[in-house]
Parts: structure tokens; C-alpha cells; sequence
């Protein structure tokens, strides 16, 4: 049976405070560690597990609202998360957006992710960044939910490439015009 993160804690106070018969501070500490990776290895997997299987159900209602997941991370370590990637394809109605939240009231998730959405929507909008415009949102699905706006430069406003990168394969790009590598030049 896995154990629940509270379970986690007291094994790892109970391993620090060397409960045992001659413990020793590094014997605690290692107890402690052990106990930690042990606890935590069961609680991470469990807990994206249960994010994975909630993300799915919030998954049809994600694209009512009018977004397109373009990728899904999955990070891994003390705490465990998932990071959907949104495209925005279109924006709905208030009417709509109402409409979603009073049908997801008991689903506490899917109604935090279509909030947060609808939130994100409003404030991007209010966001102007001068040669930046919005393209992307991040959910970041974990113990401390984070939703995160992405703003990617304007079509003008693209950075140059490397003139390296761009004539690479070519011997007459980097030529003077009139230059024809040989020596000979127009006049």
C-alpha cells in the first residue's frame, strides 16, 4: 500500500530523531534519507498517476473552452508535475465560458483549469509587449497549480539568423557582389 505524504513526514522525523538504540547523527540522517526517497518514490508516481487521469477528464472540456494541446512534459521529482501546452483556437462567449463553469461546479479541477484559463485569456489581453505578441499557454499541473502566458517575438521582429547558419554549404554567399571567388571582380 502506498503511503500518503503525512505517513511520508513521520517516517522521516522518526528516522532524524534516531529512535533506535545507538544511533548515531549520520545513521539518522541516512535513515531520514532513506526514508524519504522510499516515501517519495510511491507518493510521485501515485500523484501523477491521479494528475494524468484528471488532466483526461478535463481534456474535452479544455477544448470546449477553445484550446488545442500542442505537447504535454511530465516533470519528475518531489514535486511531481504535469505541463500541458494550450494553443489558443479560438475565444468563446461569456455566455460559453459561464455556461462550462456551472457544468464543471462539482469537478474542483476542471473547474481551477477552465477558471485559470478563462482568467489567463482576460489578462492577455491586458499584457502588451512591444514587439511580442501572445501565442501559448502552459498549465502547470502539480501541488501548486501555475499557469503560464507565452509571448513569442512578432513576424518584423524575428531574430536574424546566424549569417554562418544561413550561407553554410554556399562558397559565393559570403561574396562581395561583383566577386566571383576567383580573384576577378566587376567593375
Amino acid at each position: 500500500m502506498k503511503k500518503k505524504l503525512p505517513e511520508i513526514m513521520e517516517d522521516m522525523r522518526q528516522a532524524l530523531l534516531g529512535r533506535k538504540k545507538d544511533h548515531s547523527w549520520g545513521t539518522s540522517a541516512s535513515d531520514a534519507y532513506s526514508a524519504t526517497m522510499d516515501g517519495i518514490k510511491g507518493f510521485s508516481s501515485d500523484t501523477l498517476s491521479k494528475t494524468a487521469e484528471r488532466f483526461n477528464e478535463a481534456l474535452p472540456y479544455i477544448e470546449r473552452a477553445g484550446y488545442d494541446v500542442t505537447e504535454i512534459e511530465v516533470g519528475l521529482g518531489l514535486s511531481p508535475k504535469v505541463v500541458p501546452h494550450l494553443r489558443l483556437r479560438e475565444l468563446i462567449s461569456d455566455d460559453e465560458e459561464r455556461a462550462l463553469l456551472f457544468e464543471t461546479r462539482e469537478k474542483k479541477l476542471i473547474n481551477t483549469i477552465l477558471n485559470s484559463l478563462f482568467r489567463a485569456s482576460g489578462t492577455r489581453k491586458n499584457l502588451k509587449f512591444n514587439k511580442f505578441h501572445f501565442t501559448d499557454i502552459e498549465l502547470e499541473l502539480s501541488i501548486l497549480p501555475t499557469v503560464v502566458l507565452k509571448f513569442k517575438p512578432n513576424a518584423a521582429h524575428q531574430p536574424v539568423p546566424d549569417i554562418e547558419e544561413e550561407v553554410e554549404g554556399d562558397p559565393l554567399a559570403l561574396a562581395a557582389p561583383g566577386d566571383d571567388q576567383t580573384g576577378n571582380t566587376d567593375i
